[in-house]
């Protein structure tokens, strides 16, 4: 029996170990600002987004079976804009290669333990136009009685491809001296705000729910000059309007979205098996400037 038993016990195997199982939440953030711009393609003169984005990945392990140390794991960021941004590894992260061909990044990420609130992986910066903006921002002058008032509106839509709401938002207009100043009046958007001194008018209206637009506008009589050729039929009415430059900056945050087409991804490294459980969220701040109405 004895004998017996102890040729079952050797034929046994041990189970296989399962590998160290790794909870890791990835945070990407961009700070970006845009500018619009004439598309050069276009022979109906539209426009395009010229695109500054500053972005930062932040990497938190929420546990590990590893007791010692976190097992470190491969980042894989993939996305066509890949290959115009510059990347910057932080302490902790290590670029294998580049391929502008495929358009993908591969880093070796190993967060340490003592890291428990999560640090930064990396950053990137990148110049780029696009037509694919989480917003449409639509702003226009217009001389609307005989009185020769001028209306400025500026309407902003949240595209329907967003995630989620916008927050934080505000609109800011820059009224040029061919209005008169102590003449305008908000006419529409709640929180409207004229200061006089520096010749802006500022609305704050927080947050837009996704795919929602609103609509802002003031009023203030053209400036004597423009009125008086105006008067004189030296000056349109289109012409006169083509005077009226008002500069429109928008700001706001998300939450859900980001502006870049940057895919993070994550993978064992082939000498450190590990089971990966990723869970991401993304974000951005964005500040759009309008060059002027009309």
């Amino acid at each position: 029996k004895t004998t017996n038993t102890a040729k079952r016990s050797a034929g046994t195997k041990s189970p296989t170990p399962l590998p160290p199982r790794l909870v890791l939440r990835l945070a990407l953030h961009e700070e970006v600002s845009s500018l619009a711009v004439l598309d050069p393609d276009d022979r109906e003169g539209g426009s395009l987004s010229q695109l500054t984005i500053e972005g930062s990945v932040r990497g938190r392990v929420e546990s590990s079976t590893n007791v010692k140390e976190n097992t470190p794991f491969r980042l894989i960021i993939t996305g066509p804009m890949t290959s115009l941004a510059n990347f910057t590894c932080a302490d902790h992260c290590v670029i294998e290669d580049k391929n502008i061909v495929s358009d993908t990044v591969n880093c070796k990420v190993n967060i340490p333990k003592s890291e428990l609130a999560g640090c930064e992986i990396l950053r990137y910066s990148m110049n780029v136009r696009t037509q694919n903006m989480p917003i449409l921002v639509q702003a226009k002058a217009a001389i609307i009685d005989s009185k020769n008032t001028c209306r400025i509106s500026v309407q902003i839509r949240s595209n329907l491809s967003n995630r989620g709401d916008l927050s934080n938002f505000s609109i800011i207009a820059a009224i040029p001296t061919t209005l008169q100043g102590d003449t305008l009046k908000v006419t529409r958007g709640d929180h409207g705000v004229w200061d006089a001194n520096k010749r802006i008018i500022t609305w704050k209206i927080g947050n837009l729910p996704h795919g929602e637009s609103c609509l802002v506008s003031a009023e203030a009589e053209i400036s004597k000059p423009i009125a008086k050729l105006m008067y004189e039929n030296r000056f349109t009415k289109s012409l006169a309007e083509e005077k009226i430059h008002c500069p429109i900056l928008v700001r706001c945050l998300s939450e859900e979205d980001q502006v870049s087409d940057l895919i993070l991804s994550t993978k064992a490294l082939k000498n450190a098996p590990t089971m990966i459980a990723q869970h991401k969220k993304v974000s951005y701040q964005l500040l759009n400037r309008v060059s002027g109405t009309n």
